[in-house]
């Protein structure tokens, strides 16, 4: 079962693009693949200043262990590595969530540029159902796109994140369409407990493998 590592980081006023940059070179220095994204429309943006994200594909959980080893061996010295970025934020953090389901496949000469999360929560033990409900229906939707569903490792156990990545806003737009005109909308909202949240970002940089 594949996973994956978030690390959030609240750039300092003015700092945004240079902690963005920084960030895409330390995924490119580790080698591993991942996306980096720059909120555009948080959940609480009267809130909250613009965060910068990057999401690391994991394949497994050994692939878990040797990431945290990693970055926490030898005196956490892969993470003083990183003091510039650091240096750059007024806050950071990680999170690892598990992959319940993903696109079978990345569209030929996919350009991605947005990606949006969906944090829904789920009535206590309808988590299995609405995962399976999630990844049948995602597997449906005839549109340029990739997705996953995921459970997070912290916070509420009986949530799911929903994670749409497009081309365009446009085509955000037309995928939003298609997901809540389908009827199947009817039996999602008899398994979760409440509103979804929604985060959108911009993606400034991708690597799929």
């Amino acid at each position: 079962m594949p996973y994956f590592m978030n690390s959030f980081r609240t750039p300092k006023s003015g700092k945004l693009g240079e902690v963005a940059e920084l960030v895409q070179k330390s995924l490119e220095d580790l080698g591993v693949p991942g996306i980096v994204s720059v909120a555009v429309s948080p959940p609480t943006p009267h809130l909250e200043p613009a965060k910068v994200t990057a999401a690391v594909n994991i394949e497994n959980p050994e692939g878990v262990d040797a990431l945290v080893d990693r970055l926490f061996d030898n005196g956490m010295q892969a993470i003083r590595d990183r003091s510039d970025i650091s240096a750059l934020c007024t806050h950071e953090s990680l999170s690892f969530s598990k992959v319940m389901a993903s696109s079978a496949n990345i569209p030929d000469n996919f350009t991605p540029k947005f990606i949006n999360r969906q944090f829904v929560p789920v009535k206590l033990g309808k988590l299995p159902e609405t995962v399976e409900l999630l990844s049948s229906w995602n597997a449906d939707i005839d549109h340029p796109f990739a997705y996953n569903v995921s459970v997070p490792m912290g916070g509420p156990v009986s949530s799911v994140r929903i994670t749409y990545i497009v081309e365009s806003f446009t085509s955000l737009e037309a995928l939003n369409e298609k997901v809540f005109s389908d009827p199947r909308i009817n039996n999602l909202r008899e398994l979760i407990s409440g509103s979804a949240v929604r985060s959108l970002g911009r993606i400034t940089y991708a690597k799929w493998a």
